[in-house]
């Protein structure tokens, strides 16, 4: 939480002295700044509690993630998609 704080402690001071050199015009690097260093802590937050740093927006959470992969009940091969390519089986478990 304290880090948190932090970081938004220092991306405020970073648009106040850029809203101060640049006027008005100084609000949109500040808010692109806020959004990229919010992007960044949520992506090592997330990559800390082992929900996937790598994958698609948002750690993952979008649709991006590596899919489900199952295993086959009859022959035990790893595998992605209907039936086992190995011993032709549909009887599988899902492994996350």
């Amino acid at each position: 939480m304290a880090q948190q704080m932090a970081w938004i402690i220092v991306s405020l001071a970073i648009s106040l002295v850029l809203t101060m050199w640049l006027g008005l015009w100084g609000i949109i690097p500040s808010i692109a700044i806020f959004i990229g260093i919010s992007y960044y802590m949520r992506k090592r937050a997330m990559a800390r509690m082992g929900m996937g740093g790598g994958g698609g927006g948002f750690g993952g959470m979008l649709g991006g993630g590596g899919g489900i992969n199952y295993i086959c009940i009859a022959c035990g091969h790893r595998f992605k998609g209907g039936a086992c390519p190995r011993c032709g089986s549909k009887m599988r478990r899902a492994d996350f």
